[in-house]
């Protein structure tokens, strides 16, 4: 049976790293990187001017990496929920892999996620990497509830295991193990989006930075 990966690139927009993505090209036939953009939370978001062109050169830098992996970044228009379900049938995904975001809407929409994938039998594989240490485990020993000092911090970071060391970036050597089908119109239908595009303008954003 083929393994058709997917991963999931959201906070974490590296290579180098990212145990996730690790898991992903893993034994994998094909691998697909997608970015999820929802044009009009872009457009409706009160975040600065700055912060979005960092965002998008990001992308751009992380597409430009795969490139020389012979790959492409994939960037899909519109909300995780309405994309997935798509995906997972035009692409035959078999394992969808992304990094731990313990945030509260994070978690509610993984939760949506990981309940969708399983419903298309669809292998998950999530790992932490964007913070160093597991923050549910910081706050469970804190009596499920966040440490509010900096030295209560410490104290609980003491007790835990030092974090892993980095990950290497991945590999040529890997990615020539599983395909990446690049379609000829993709810039046209997976593209990075421009300022423009999402509706932000130097007259139209309020600057938060």
């Amino acid at each position: 049976m083929s393994v058709n990966s997917v991963h999931w690139f959201r906070k974490c927009l590296r290579l180098h790293d990212n145990p996730a993505l690790q898991e992903a090209v893993n034994a994998a036939h094909t691998l697909r990187c997608v970015y999820i953009l929802d044009p009009w939370f872009a457009g409706a978001a009160n975040v600065g001017i700055n912060r979005w062109r960092f965002l998008l050169e990001a992308l751009e830098d992380l597409d430009n990496s795969l490139k020389k992996l012979n790959s492409r970044l994939f960037v899909i228009r519109g909300q995780p929920t309405d994309v997935f379900p798509r995906l997972f049938k035009e692409w035959k995904v078999t394992r969808l892999t992304f990094e731990y975001d313990p945030e509260p809407y994070g978690k509610e929409r993984d939760g949506a996620i990981l309940k969708m994938a399983q419903e298309f039998g669809v292998e998950t594989v999530v790992r932490n990497s964007h913070t160093l240490y597991n923050l549910d485990r910081i706050i469970e020993m804190n009596n499920n509830s966040p440490p509010l000092t900096f030295k209560r911090f410490q104290t609980i970071v003491s007790r835990l295991e030092l974090p892993r060391r980095p990950m290497p970036p991945l590999m040529l050597q890997q990615m020539d193990k599983c395909c990446t089908e690049i379609s000829d119109k993709h810039d046209q239908l997976y593209s990075i989006p421009s300022l423009e595009e999402l509706g932000i303008t130097l007259t139209s954003t309020k600057r938060t930075e």
